[in-house]
């Protein structure tokens, strides 16, 4: 890279940085608070990383209460985190110091994103575009606010993974005979990398292994056996044999034989393609792949199926309240219904939803459909597929795919940003004033202008961390923990059995705040264990209903708010829809100014900050009852080491396979 491209990459990195520590002063006044709640559960599963490095937790008997469940998340971005902890504060790392490791991370690697951008667009579009399109980046809100510092979620990760691959397929595509192994290995790694941060990256396989069959012929099956070794390896290191469910939304042996299954395709592609020995190379790897993925093939298409329907119609196949063979399945539609982000980027009313997504992706998202039409179209007219136009395929491809799938759902916009960006690079870098492009000092500080000044509102917001959970919910669930010490550190290893140490019944938004702070397992929480669990709670008429499921989630503590917004969508959900919210058991517990609202409950804790209802009355905003009945046991009785016991065929059955693998 040239002196002047060096300098304009390290103050655009530089600008990225700063950007995305505007929240540094918010989010650590009066002490730190990460953003959201999958951020405490990256924050427990880390801490304990950190403590027992390099072991990543997959079966937790912390979540799912009684039974256990598994964490649907690939281990490298928790890795990340504990292994830095662990490097500065050694193993008796704190959570306090492992959080100001997981806040800090995710600015730092998204300033990094500027340097893959920068050389994906320097060989797809020109080096002038590739400043341009690292300058929209640096500040583009749908980047930033998922990369700003206490935002500590994997999202961040999923980007650059996404920038590595595509980067270093661009590598590829521009690298002469000689560098052209090393730059297929690099790809295939690159591709690892991403699986291993998130499982929905298959869709990063899935269309990335479509253009190398189409881009690099025979070569191509490289690039998926790296990426099958590597991510199986990956995969191996981290369940150490213990089970999974076997599903495209969790992390676990569905993805490296669905990688395995398209890399045997490839194989069969490049033997047509070839002759003499190299053929039978082929052919021979075929027959490898083949031995592998043939046994699982139904397996592989019924997970495919399986999670796709559910998906789509939100029908329950299988017993329990939100899995299928106690496996984890999908989110449910209903789920779905109230997340904000799981909501389609564009809906009615279509001209609010249009501003804030141009505010979060610029006019970049405007230019984007023209700047694809453009890209393919170069693609076309420039034969063969090499160089410069397989670049541009490669930003079709993966540009259009992203789009609609922004559209279909808002959460992918940090993907988009990216996409975004070389649009708006794509326009900027056509402007003409005069007769004349614009110099190397206008056309970056138009660019800034048109994604800062749509973007500023979110930029402020960003800046003000008024997404973050508030001190008082933190604070109480502190003070739980103060009140009732579990036994045992939940970060231990071997952990206690399941239904060993006595959950806590909170909304399903705070569950991960529950494990990591009051460090008692959570009966429901944002993976959607129990969640359905927890909509039959809290809008029951029926307080023995309510008794009986407190009871069945060994639940010792029932944390209470304000939820008349979304009751009547929980009551749906438990299938008992018009219930009047008067009756429903969360509201009436917690608008009862009695020690004892129910004769199995007894008020123990009040949050520090009240709100008026509806009434005029003033109610703490969070509540906490002691659930009569249930306690811990002895945490003496732990998990194995490994759960790969025999006659063990899903996640339920751990904890029933504890005995037979011989725990006291």
């Amino acid at each position: 890279m040239r002196i002047s491209n060096t300098l304009f990459v390290s103050a655009v990195f530089t600008l990225a940085l700063v950007i995305r520590f505007l929240p540094l002063s918010a989010a650590t006044e009066g002490g730190l608070r990460l953003l959201s709640p999958d951020c405490y559960g990256h924050l427990r599963r880390s801490a304990s990383v950190a403590r027992n490095f390099p072991r990543v937790p997959v079966f937790d008997s912390y979540l799912n209460p009684p039974d256990g469940g598994v964490w649907i998340w690939p281990p490298l971005f928790d890795l990340a985190i504990g292994g830095i902890a662990r490097l500065l504060f050694g193993r008796a790392a704190t959570l306090t110091q492992v959080a100001a490791v997981a806040a800090t991370l995710p600015p730092i690697l998204g300033a990094l994103h500027v340097l893959p951008l920068f050389a994906l667009a320097r060989r797809a579009l020109s080096v002038r575009r590739a400043r341009l399109a690292i300058t929209a980046y640096a500040v583009m809100p749908a980047a930033a606010v998922w990369s700003c510092f206490g935002h500590a979620d994997h999202h961040v990760a999923e980007g650059f993974g996404l920038l590595l691959f595509l980067s270093a397929s661009a590598v590829v595509c521009r690298a002469g005979l000689g560098r052209r192994t090393a730059a297929l290995a690099s790809a295939g790694g690159a591709l690892a990398v991403a699986l291993l941060i998130w499982q929905g990256a298959v869709f990063i396989a899935g269309i990335g292994l479509f253009f190398a069959a189409m881009a690099w012929g025979a070569a191509a099956p490289l690039v998926g056996a790296v990426a099958t070794v590597l991510l199986a390896l990956g995969t191996a290191a981290t369940l150490r044999g213990q089970i999974v469910p076997f599903a495209f939304v969790s992390f676990g042996w569905f993805q490296p034989l669905l990688l395995a299954g398209a890399t045997l395709a490839l194989c069969l592609l490049a033997a047509l393609k070839t002759r003499g020995a190299r053929r039978l190379a082929w052919l021979a790897a075929s027959a490898a792949l083949a031995l592998l993925v043939a046994p699982n093939v139904g397996n592989i298409t019924a997970a495919i199926l399986r999670g796709s329907a559910y998906l789509v119609t939100g029908n329950p196949q299988g017993s329990g309240d939100d899995f299928a063979d106690g496996g984890y399945l999908s989110y449910p539609q209903d789920f779905l219904r109230i997340v904000a982000e799981a909501q389609p980027l564009l809906r009615a009313p279509w001209g609010a939803s249009l501003g804030r997504a141009l505010q979060q992706l610029s006019p970049g998202l405007l230019v984007l459909p023209f700047a694809l039409a453009l890209w393919a179209w170069t693609v076309v007219r420039r034969r063969p597929l090499d160089g410069r136009p397989a670049v541009r395929l490669l930003l079709v491809l993966f540009g259009g795919a992203l789009l609609a799938m922004t559209i279909f759902q808002v959460r992918n916009v940090y993907y988009l940003a990216i996409f975004s960006a070389l649009a708006l690079a794509e326009l900027v870098g056509r402007v003409r004033l005069g007769g004349r492009l614009l110099g190397p000092v206008a056309a970056p500080l138009l660019t800034l202008a048109l994604v800062a000044v749509p973007g500023r509102s979110v930029l402020a917001h960003m800046k003000s961390y008024a997404d973050a959970p508030g001190w008082d919910l933190l604070d109480l669930l502190e003070r739980l923990r103060q009140l009732d010490p579990p036994a045992v550190d939940p970060a231990v290893f071997p952990q206690p059995r399941p239904g060993a140490i006595a959950s806590v019944m909170a909304p399903w938004a705070a569950g991960h705040f529950v494990t990591a702070l009051a460090q008692r397992p959570a009966a429901a929480d944002p993976l959607v264990y129990g969640w359905r669990r927890q909509c039959r709670l809290y809008s029951t008429p029926d307080d023995a209903e309510a008794l009986q499921i407190l009871h069945a989630a060994r639940c010792r503590y029932l944390v209470t708010m304000d939820l008349s917004p979304v009751l009547p969508s929980y009551a749906a959900a438990a299938g008992r829809a018009g219930t009047p919210l008067s009756r429903m058991f969360a509201l009436r517990m917690h608008r009862s100014a009695e020690l004892h609202p129910a004769p199995f409950l007894t008020r123990v804790l009040d949050s520090s900050t009240a709100a008026r209802g509806p009434d005029g009355v003033l109610t703490p905003r969070f509540r906490v009852f002691r659930v009569e009945g249930v306690a811990d046991e002895s945490p003496a009785r732990t998990l194995p080491d490994v759960a790969n016991v025999a006659g063990v065929s899903n996640v339920a059955d751990l904890a029933n396979a504890a005995p037979a693998a011989g725990v006291p």
